[in-house]
């Protein structure tokens, strides 16, 4: 055996195999029990309900929306793929979900946009300069609702992506 190997071992673990010079149980002392056989059985794994519990904590919070919203209810194909801000911005601030195919569009068309974007673009005096959010939903929605909505204010976000 290489003496350069070092060895984690706790002497209170009684599931650790015991060394060589070390003896089982001494005579007229008993084992020391395990903490694992000291907890006893371990419970089954919590099981969640399919639908919330009636009897909540906060009855003024309400459910999260159960419905995912499909492409069809927030895209408008009439009028050429226009999206119902509103809705989503509704819906996801309730907690709701999007359907796969719902995320996948909005993320196509949020590529696609982008992709065309120049990485530097003029800005008018007066716009709101809002800096790297980290994902916070809640934060923008906030930030929305102090400068103004997005069609009578201009933002500039900046997004640091590694």
């Amino acid at each position: 055996m290489n003496s350069n190997t070092r060895w984690q071992f706790n002497p209170f673990d009684q599931t650790q195999p015991l060394k060589k010079h070390e003896s089982q149980v001494q005579p007229g002392l008993p084992r020391a029990q395990s903490l694992t056989e000291l907890q006893g059985p371990q419970p089954n794994p919590v099981v969640r309900p399919t639908r919330p519990p009636v009897d909540r904590i906060c009855k003024d919070v309400p459910f999260p929306l159960v419905q995912k919203l499909r492409i069809d209810e927030l895209f408008d194909f009439r009028h050429g793929e226009r999206i119902n801000i509103d809705l989503l911005v509704h819906h996801l601030k309730n907690e709701g979900r999007l359907a796969d195919s719902t995320w996948r569009h909005l993320l196509h068309q949020a590529k696609a946009l982008l992709v065309q974007e120049p990485n530097i673009v003029p800005v008018s005096y007066g716009c709101t300069i809002v800096g790297d959010i980290h994902g916070q939903y809640y934060d923008l929605l906030t930030i929305f609702e102090l400068g103004g909505p997005i069609g009578q204010q201009t933002y500039v976000f900046f997004v640091i992506s590694t």
